[in-house]
């Protein structure tokens, strides 16, 4: 019997990219300066610096860095806005993000920061697995490229028309027949690192997969239940082998449905007969923001039959 519950374990970094307002004199890099040094004020250890692909530096637990792919917008002129990323350490698991990162969006928000549709929300999550069985990869990929048009729909739409988190390759079958990671890093040698589902870092000493789904927020709520959904996506796809779809599927009702119940967000005991509270939360809120986003689409087919060929599917999916 399947079980899906939240994985406290799993390493994970974050990113957050935002806009302050700058009132007075002064540069970015003393606006970014003051952030830090309110953050490490109350409790959260943070250094300024300019943007790096290095590690927050020992002793700090975020990091507050300048990003030029970040614009300012407003309704109103003379407003000079400078451009933020506030980036954790390597987090040893969920229960450190909980102990850090609410907090400091909160503070960031208190003190007037913004996004707008030039920030993104990025997650990293640790993929160990992948060294020992390269398997766990195409899983992974797999399993992403079935249910994109459905990630995307829990997102705001310029998050898959702009430049910051491209759609990847309509090919499903990209992977079959790769053995290794040296082929799987051939395979996909044309995928960008700028696309939704980032695999550079998969093929480090330290592999980990990067997304870049998720437009900018400094909502704590929003952002944990985006980590859940990433968690519960890498762990699904290291518990089950999921084989390449047919065709990605379509984003409307019956797929989220069907989703939901695959990566085990939902109860179904075809599928995954127990479901923890942590992650049967984290469903209801998924549906509900595709409701949002997409409307409450009525299904064409009744109650009995919807059930009866979308559960079917799902438990045949991986």
């Amino acid at each position: 019997m399947l079980v899906s519950e939240l994985n406290r374990n799993r390493r994970i970094g974050t990113e957050f990219e935002f806009v302050l307002p700058q009132i007075g004199t002064g540069t970015g890099d003393d606006v970014r300066r003051t952030l830090a040094e309110v953050l490490t004020a109350n409790g959260l250890p943070t250094v300024a610096r300019s943007y790096s692909h290095r590690p927050v530096p020992a002793g700090a637990v975020l990091a507050v860095e300048y990003d030029g792919s970040v614009r300012g917008e407003s309704r109103y002129r003379g407003i000079k806005w400078q451009s933020v990323e506030l980036k954790t350490k390597i987090l040893s698991g969920i229960d450190e993000w909980e102990s850090i990162v609410p907090k400091a969006l909160k503070i960031c928000k208190y003190l007037g920061g913004r996004v707008n549709i030039s920030t993104g929300h990025h997650v990293h999550i640790s993929m160990p697995e992948v060294k020992e069985s390269p398997t766990a990869f195409r899983s992974l990929y797999n399993t992403i490229h079935r249910f994109e048009p459905l990630i995307y729909g829990l997102v705001a739409e310029s998050r898959r028309t702009g430049h910051y988190a491209r759609p990847m390759l309509d090919q499903p079958a990209l992977l079959n027949g790769c053995k290794t990671l040296s082929a799987m890093s051939t395979a996909l040698a044309r995928h960008p690192r700028t696309n939704g589902f980032n695999v550079i870092h998969l093929f480090d000493s330290d592999p980990r997969w990067e997304s870049r789904y998720h437009g900018g927020t400094l909502d704590p709520i929003k952002a944990r239940h985006w980590l859940r959904f990433m968690l519960r996506i890498s762990d699904h796809s290291t518990m089950r082998v999921c084989k390449a779809a047919k065709s990605q599927h379509p984003n409307n009702r019956e797929s989220i449905d069907k989703m939901l119940v695959t990566l085990g967000l939902k109860v179904n005991s075809r599928v995954y007969a127990q479901v923890s509270p942590e992650m049967r939360d984290t469903g209801k809120f998924l549906l509900r923001r595709w409701k949002e986003l997409n409307g409450d689409q009525e299904h064409s087919l009744s109650r009995s039959r919807r059930v009866s060929e979308t559960i079917e599917p799902a438990a045949m999916a991986c």
